[in-house]
């Protein structure tokens, strides 16, 4: 009874011990990092002039984390632009009636050590198809975005994933010249 006794007490004490490494653990956990969302980029975009009856106006949708935050509607003509923030995912989609919009992924995760003297530019230069083309492609391929952009520390600069773009692009005229 007494090393039952005395087993249970180190149990108790053990138990304690470890509860209190546990909430300590957790504790450490619940610390708040402070994440810096300057401005980073000047995003803009234009088209490319491929589409020779293009007139009227288009939309500019600025999505983060998902969320609508501001909307331009612009003359074909004239080129879009919208300010980034650091460390933040954007959503930029691109839209007129008639057409199958297209959107363009933007991560600007940069490393905390870049010390920012000015802001990044990108500049996204499109066309846009015609709706009536939509039947002939995948939803996938029409829903996803055309270009994934990041921050690519070689260049010091923010550029698309071309391998991801040129894959999807393959896709769309494979399906568009061969049936899917």
């Amino acid at each position: 009874m007494k090393t039952r006794l005395l087993n249970f007490k180190w149990l108790c004490v053990l138990a304690l011990v470890f509860g209190f490494a546990t909430m300590h653990a957790q504790n450490n956990k619940k610390k708040t990092t402070i994440v810096d969302t300057s401005e980073c980029m000047e995003f803009t975009g234009s088209f490319d002039g491929t589409v020779k009856d293009f007139d009227g106006t288009y939309s500019v949708k600025l999505y983060l984390d998902n969320k609508l935050i501001t909307t331009q509607v612009l003359k074909v003509k004239k080129k879009f632009a919208v300010l980034l923030n650091k460390n933040s995912l954007y959503t930029v989609k691109v839209e007129k009636d008639g057409y199958i919009p297209k959107t363009v992924s933007v991560n600007t995760t940069v490393p905390d050590k870049i010390e920012m003297t000015d802001l990044y530019r990108f500049h996204f230069e499109t066309n846009l198809l015609s709706n009536d083309l939509s039947v002939h492609f995948d939803d996938d391929d029409i829903d996803f975005p055309v270009a994934l952009v990041s921050y690519g520390k070689k260049c010091d600069c923010f550029e698309f994933n071309k391998q991801y773009t040129e894959s999807l692009i393959h896709r769309m005229v494979n399906d568009l010249m061969f049936g899917g």
